[in-house]
């Protein structure tokens, strides 16, 4: 028998990993669909224990579904934002909140699995949490390099300004933006008029 030429071979296979897991998620997630373990584990073939032994829980799942899924969100809302110090920092959060709840596959999810939603978006360990933290960190830093605000501030920031506006998401309200934004612009404001 010849051996088959090299065009003709068969392709690679190859095993699914935690990488192929997020990515399903990811998908799921931006499409609108249900972030579902069973449904996931059987898009790649695997069982359930071994996603879980790959991603952790369903809400770490989702947690990483959403920050991938959001990020382009804050990248055009840093770009976009208007002013200088405080108001510019300010305003990039503004436009991320807009951006956010104007993202439908975020307020679907936040609609249909309100407990879950909140969970994820509150969780101070999730990853949704810390990077939020960590760009007001840097919006702030950037925007107004002579305040010394404590990285604590931004941590309270992230959960008051998160809790504002997806309670009310979930809820079938809509979110009072403006007043979550004069929220943080007292607190920030706080550490400006400190000597």
């Amino acid at each position: 028998m010849s051996p088959v030429p090299p065009e003709e071979e068969l392709p690679s296979f190859r095993r699914p990993t935690a990488d192929d897991a997020r990515t399903v998620a990811v998908w799921l997630f931006q499409q609108g669909e249900r972030v579902d373990m069973n449904t996931v584990a059987a898009r790649l073939d695997i069982g359930r224990s071994t996603l879980y032994r790959w991603v952790g829980d369903r809400e770490k799942l989702i947690d990483h579904a959403i920050l991938e899924s959001i990020g382009h969100i804050w990248q055009r809302a840093r770009h976009d934002a208007q002013g200088g110090g405080i108001d510019q920092a300010l305003d990039a959060a503004a436009r991320f909140m807009h951006g956010c709840i104007d993202y439908e596959p975020l307020t679907a999810f936040a609609r249909r699995e309100p407990n879950l939603a909140l969970r994820v978006l509150l969780d101070p360990d999730g990853l949704v949490n810390s990077a939020l933290q960590a760009n007001l960190f840097r919006a702030t830093s950037s925007a107004a390099p002579h305040l010394a605000i404590p990285p604590e501030t931004f941590g309270v920031l992230a959960m008051t300004a998160t809790a504002l506006v997806w309670a009310n998401v979930a809820a079938g309200r809509e979110p009072d933006i403006t007043a979550t934004i004069g929220i943080m612009r007292t607190v920030l404001s706080a550490h400006q008029q400190a000597p």
